[in-house]
């Protein structure tokens, strides 16, 4: 009996699906009157309507002549439980930060009042007299009344501070505040989480009570001993700004904090013949699709993982970059070797929501895994320089505007906003400065 594959396609800018079979006169007379059936040349095969019962329809016309394969078409359904499942805890985990009662007294953040300070309970840090040096539970690292620490073992005592009632409450404004205006989750936990630690460096003063000096002080005597980087520093003030701004901006003016001095460095890139050795290393056919994906395209690690499978447009040979950086969409050019590569990666996967899974089906594949992959790919390649997986993307705009690319362009493949942050590839590109003569060679 003659197997018809049903499976969905992309086909005109809409969704149909393809009946796939052996030449058969019978059946090709069946196939064609089912209804909104037309025939496509690029696809060379049959197709219909794609509609919620498509599989009975299938089934009842054709079953009697045919053995119809629909597991593409179940596939497909499951898709659709896990995103309506996804849905239901999104809206339920919105729900129960809605849910949260401030304490009694606390002012929510539309009330733009002066508060008082609020009685200061009692630290729970040991101090000298109630455990001598060598009894258990002593340390030597005391906080001061004013907030500052008096040794380098700040970690561990911001670590055992248990934050007031009222800091608890400032944090929830603060994650309230975010999420309605749609900031994205990674910028919530990143905020929510500086604004914590910076609240349990001040304590047990409250953030009503603090001045930019208390920023200082955190800069000075925990950032900056800890060794922290520039970037962490950057964000701790930006979260900080943030929540004087908007939560709680009857207090301190953000513009009084002040930001630490701009570093310029330039990235790091690989040249054509170190990206084609990297490429090759993985033995893996996903992690290879993987890379090459993000070195063809140009794309961010984040990018790459909401990748889902109808955002490749065959037809127009465009990869559709949905609610990037910035939530902007873009539509970059993908190679058909690299099409190629995906297809045959498909066949033999078979995803059903993202393009690519990670080992439960419709989840997405982990962030940590990639940068694993690269590693590997790197040491594996004998690639000695200090690169990053966004190292890929770098060197993919550099590659760009050596072949003579116009950096416009660039810019709008690589979704910056600025066109200044495209202009850092002029300054790592090989084509003008490999024809500068060395003094050197003049001696």
């Amino acid at each position: 009996m003659t197997t018809i594959i049903a499976e969905r396609v992309s086909h005109d800018s809409g969704i149909r699906v393809a009946l796939r079979f052996p030449y058969d006169r019978k059946l090709t007379g069946i196939v064609k009157k089912l209804p909104g059936c037309r025939w496509s040349n690029r696809l060379n095969c049959w197709h219909i309507p794609n509609t919620p019962d498509v599989i009975d329809l299938l089934l009842e016309n054709l079953s009697c002549h045919a053995f119809v394969d629909y597991s593409d078409l179940r596939r497909h359904s499951i898709a659709q439980r896990i995103r309506e499942t996804r849905e239901r805890q999104q809206n339920e985990k919105a729900r129960m930060h809605r849910s949260f009662e401030f304490p009694a007294g606390i002012p929510s953040s539309d009330d733009k009042s002066p508060r008082p300070h609020a009685e200061q309970p009692e630290r729970c840090i040991a101090s000298p007299e109630q455990n001598p040096p060598g009894t258990p539970g002593s340390t030597k690292t005391k906080r001061t009344t004013s907030g500052r620490f008096a040794s380098a073992d700040i970690s561990s005592l911001i670590g055992e501070t248990v934050l007031s009632t009222e800091a608890r409450a400032d944090l929830a404004r603060l994650r309230s505040w975010m999420e309605s205006r749609r900031f994205p989750d990674t910028t919530i936990r990143t905020y929510t989480s500086m604004m914590e630690t910076f609240l349990k460096f001040v304590a047990p003063k409250e953030a009503s009570q603090c001045t930019s000096d208390d920023l200082v002080r955190m800069i000075n005597d925990y950032v900056i001993p800890r060794g922290l980087s520039y970037s962490y520093q950057n964000q701790l003030i930006s979260a900080v700004k943030k929540f004087y701004r908007e939560v709680c901006n009857h207090t301190i003016d953000p513009g009084t904090f002040s930001r630490p001095r701009v570093r310029y460095r330039l990235p790091n890139v690989l040249s054509k013949e170190e990206v084609k050795r990297v490429l090759a290393a993985p033995m893996n056919e996903k992690h290879r699709a993987i890379l090459s994906l993000i070195y063809g395209c140009g794309l961010r690690r984040s990018e790459v993982l909401m990748l889902e499978l109808q955002d490749i447009d065959r037809d127009r040979m465009l990869l559709i970059v949905r609610q990037s950086k910035g939530f902007k969409d873009r539509i970059v050019p993908i190679s058909p070797k690299l099409v190629d590569m995906i297809d045959s990666y498909l066949r033999r996967y078979r995803p059903v929501i993202y393009l690519f899974e990670g080992q439960r089906q419709g989840d997405r594949y982990s962030a940590a895994s990639i940068e694993k992959i690269f590693r590997m790919a790197c040491t594996k390649a004998g690639i000695r320089k200090k690169i990053t997986l966004h190292g890929l993307r770098h060197s993919y705009a550099t590659h760009l505007l050596e072949a003579g690319t116009d950096l416009r362009y660039i810019q709008e493949l690589l979704g910056h906003k600025s066109s200044k942050t495209t202009e850092i590839y002029t300054h790592v590109t090989e084509k003008s400065i490999q024809k500068i003569r060395s003094p050197f060679d003049d001696l």
